[in-house]
């Protein structure tokens, strides 16, 4: 944790008009004791008598005397009666109280005052320096969010919360975070965590008044651990204020759910993301903001520069970011450039850490024409540095050299607003092969295994090979990659030498592509020799492939020899065969595997009654299996009186109880169901809002609706759509969509999809609706407008949209759109690479080797 030591007191001081400000020289910011306070207040007295500060003699003697801390209501009578009316002048007295009142509460390591955080260490921007400026930063120009920013943080001091501030680099997005919490909470603790171990240790033994501040919260998301969901649900708990910022594009793919049979690896960070209270930086300065502005502008020419600079938004004038820009795509010093361009295209495709000097001088090369490389000077790195690191404007410069201790420099970071503009400008643009082969050299060992997967979707495996194979040892994920990248490329040979020197991901590949190529012996024979070794995988893949060619023999061999996974599939191949009596024999003998198929097998072709009784006798004995599928038999062979008496006789049986709902609803019992969702059970108010739909109960269903039951909302608006009366059911998603809610958000697109309304779903899409612009791209596609739809898919994923950019690859690729494919490839987008190499093939895409 990094010390955000004060430079300057914070806090107001006396109003001027006061007559105790003049002469007193009351300085209540320096107070820290409840001594020290009451000799403030006794200077503040400044001779007025008890009988005309109206308060009881006993309270201000406790107050005058520091024989206790007055009550906050106390103070104010007593400043009022000094003469301090406002709450201008009484704040800092009410901030000095409240330092005294809390001082015996424990201090976080390494945290400080709010009043005393420096916002340059928080992460706030530095500002453009022109001469006769005053300070780090120009004075503070209210924006528009800020009422609705101040009460979030305000209501998270109640019980803990979370607030998120979502905008682009240099919007303002962090100074207007830190201006908030200052107005808000003075006096609390600011604690500003390096990274998630940092966050949590304090988690394990959080503080009292504390603000936990996260800027730019992808660089805790990222980590390894990971931000969890505990740890956050422990920090709320005990009352912390989280706040945050994260850009646009991090926020919009954490949050995307996928698409239907898609891999969901942001799910933990959307369920995190949804405790936020989230607050929308906009780009540029609104009218009002603007006018407010040219209030202050008369006292910081800063801010007179950057109003009348109308080709950019106000905030990234301030933090020289268009200037940056411009420095960097308008270069008279090519090897600035050059050395700038690399940089960048290392962030961009995953390079988190600062590049080293090393990488700069390989890859700078590949953006000069031969004829600059040639006549370069001795000294060109160093001239390019120079140019690259200078500050613009006073501010930043391109790049920002990170220490490695007093004097020494670890490599440069490109400025986050270049970023994000080379990553839209640039995003479909080749990294050079040089570029490439410079970071399989030189980059920092936490950024491999992101590289590797970096190099893998832009279609370069030989570099993806010497990224995974450069990881830990120990990483089984890169192991496995490996493996892939040999098995796709059939590269049999060395798959053997990895397998016998004991790789087991490189041995399963093998078997794998063995028995894909019609080895099946020598598949079996690899696997047989793991397997016997005590490698659990392998001894699945074995039962798997024995399995597949019906070698029941060998099955039985190796289930009678107390091997599960054999076990397992002998039953399955059992009863695939229908073998009952076999498979009854092993249940009698004991085999959990072969009873779960014989009931199965009992339940498809008769008798039930067997089948019931057998799961019966095994959920009775504990068996989680078999009560699940009892329950499922049950509710098919409705079997209403036993399942209601296994769902009531035991609470934990979710199962039975879900089942019971199904069953009940099939039957029609609406009184049933009423009582038991009206008791709290999930299950019977699904299935009874599913029964008050089917059978037409609107106006139940929108008193349970209005009631906050998502089901019966949902119910009720697929009902009056399927009534025609659309309009209502769209009313009535909006009006739950624009509160909030998630659900209601994903069904109104669906449904102004299905009725083909173009124009809300486009100003919900532009309005930052996830779901509405890929219900948009799917009905421009179904109207055959697919050049409309490929152009907001293209948008989308320009400004850094996963999800739009994966809708973008399988759209291209239905149009075998190879050249704009290739772009994709380059890009990064998952799954562009794999389509390009069925299209250039005429494979079909799922014939690839999937990736574990």
């Amino acid at each position: 944790m990094f010390d955000a030591t004060a430079e300057q007191p914070g806090g107001a001081r006396m109003a001027d008009n006061d007559p105790a400000a003049d002469h007193l020289g009351v300085d209540v910011d320096a107070v820290q004791s409840l001594a020290a306070f009451a000799r403030a207040c006794a200077r503040l007295r400044a001779g007025r008598s008890y009988a005309k500060l109206s308060l009881p003699a006993a309270t201000l003697s406790d107050l005058l005397n520091a024989k206790g801390t007055p009550t906050r209501d106390t103070l104010i009578k007593f400043l009022i009666a000094c003469g301090l009316n406002d709450a201008t002048a009484q704040a800092p007295w009410l901030a000095a109280w409240e330092r005294v009142a809390t001082a015996h509460l424990p201090r976080p390591d390494g945290a400080v005052r709010v009043r005393d955080a420096r916002p340059r260490l928080l992460g706030v921007h530095a500002a453009i320096q022109v001469e006769d400026a005053e300070g780090e930063l120009p004075p503070y120009v209210p924006r528009d969010l800020d009422a609705d920013l101040r009460t979030a943080v305000t209501a998270a001091t109640a019980s803990g919360g979370l607030v998120l501030m979502v905008g682009g680099s240099s919007v303002g997005k962090t100074r207007a975070l830190f201006e908030a919490v200052r107005a808000a909470l003075p006096e609390w603790w600011l604690l500003h965590p390096a990274d998630i171990p940092a966050i949590g240790a304090h988690a394990a033994a959080p503080t009292p008044r504390t603000v936990l501040w996260l800027d730019e919260l992808q660089r805790y998301l990222n980590h390894p651990a990971g931000l969890t969901l505990g740890v956050l649900h422990r920090l709320i708990t005990a009352g912390t204020v989280i706040v945050a910022t994260l850009w646009p594009d991090e926020y919009s793919r954490r949050t995307a759910r996928p698409a239907a049979g898609q891999p969901d690896p942001h799910a933990e960070d959307r369920e995190t993301l949804r405790l936020a209270h989230v607050v929308r930086v906009p780009d540029r300065f609104t009218t009002a903001e603007r006018r407010r502005g040219e209030i202050l502008a008369n006292t910081d020419r800063r801010l007179r520069i950057a109003l009348d600079t109308t080709d950019a938004g106000f905030t990234q004038v301030l933090a020289a970011g268009p200037a940056l820009i411009q420095r960097w795509e308008t270069a008279e010093h090519c090897y600035g450039q050059a050395v700038i361009t690399a940089a960048l295209d290392a962030r961009r495709v995953g390079a988190q850490h600062p590049v080293t000097r090393e990488y700069l001088t390989a890859a700078a090369p590949a953006y000069l024409t031969p004829t600059q490389q040639a006549t370069a000077p001795p000294d060109w790195l160093e001239q390019a540095l120079t140019y690259a690191t200078t500050p613009v404007h006073g501010a930043t410069g391109c790049l920002t050299p990170a220490p490695a201790g007093m004097g020494s420099i670890a490599g440069y970071t490109t400025a986050d607003y270049l970023h994000q503009h080379s990553q839209r400008a640039h995003r479909t643009t080749t990294l050079p092969d040089s570029a490439w082969h410079a970071l399989t050299t030189h980059h920092h060992p936490d950024d491999t295994l992101g590289l590797a997967d970096s190099a893998y979707r832009r279609g370069q495996p030989t570099h993806a090979f010497t990224f995974y194979g450069r990881a830990d040892a120990d990483n089984e994920r890169a192991a496995y990659r490996l493996a892939d990248l040999l098995a796709e490329q059939g590269r049999l040979q060395e798959l053997h030498a990895r397998a016998d020197a004991g790789n087991e991901p490189a041995a399963d590949r093998l078997a794998y592509l063995l028995a894909k190529q019609g080895r099946v012996e020598d598949a079996l024979q690899l696997l047989r020799t793991r397997a016997d070794s005590g490698n659990e995988h392998a001894a699945y893949r074995l039962a798997d492939l024995l399995a597949e060619q019906g070698r029941l023999q060998e099955l039985h061999a190796r289930a009678d020899a107390g091997n599960e996974p054999a076990a397992d599939r002998l039953a399955y191949l059992l009863a695939k065969q229908g073998r009952v009596e076999e498979l009854r024999a092993g249940a009698d003998a004991g085999s959990e595997h072969a009873a779960n198929w014989l009931a199965y097998l009992l339940a498809e072709q008769g008798p039930v009654e067997d089948a019931l009784q057998l799961l019966r006798t095994r959920a009775d004995s504990g068996n989680e299996h078999a009560a699940y599928r009892l329950a499922d038999l049950l509710a098919e062979q409705g079997r209403l009186e036993e399942l209601r008496a296994r769902a009531d006789a035991d609470a934990n049986n979710e199962h039975a109880a879900d089942r019971l709902a199904y069953l009940l609803a099939k039957q029609g019992r609406v009184e049933e169901l009423r009582a038991r969702a009206d008791a709290g059970n999930e299950d019977a108010a699904q299935q009874l809002a599913y029964l008050l739909a089917k059978q037409g109960r609107v106006e139940e269903l929108r008193t349970r609706a209005d009631a906050g039951n998502e089901d019966a909302a949902y119910q009720l608006a697929d009902r009056l759509a399927k009534q025609g009366s659309v309009g209502d059911a769209l009313q009535l998603l909006r009006t739950r969509a624009d509160a909030g809610n998630e659900d209601a958000a994903y069904l109104l697109a669906d449904l102004l999809a299905e009725e083909g309304r173009l124009d809300e779903l486009r100003a919900r899409a532009d309005a930052d609706n996830e779901h509405a612009a890929d219900r948009l791209a799917d009905l421009l596609t179904r109207q055959g407008r697919v050049e409309d739809a490929l152009q907001l898919l293209r948008t989308r994923a320009d400004a850094g949209n996963e999800n739009a950019a994966r809708s973008l690859v399988w759209l291209l690729a239905s149009g075998e759109c190879i050249d704009e494919l290739r772009d994709e490839v380059a890009a990064g987008t998952s799954g562009a690479a794999q389509a390009l190499h069925g299209l250039l093939h005429y494979q079909p895409r799922d014939a690839l080797l999937p990736l574990t």
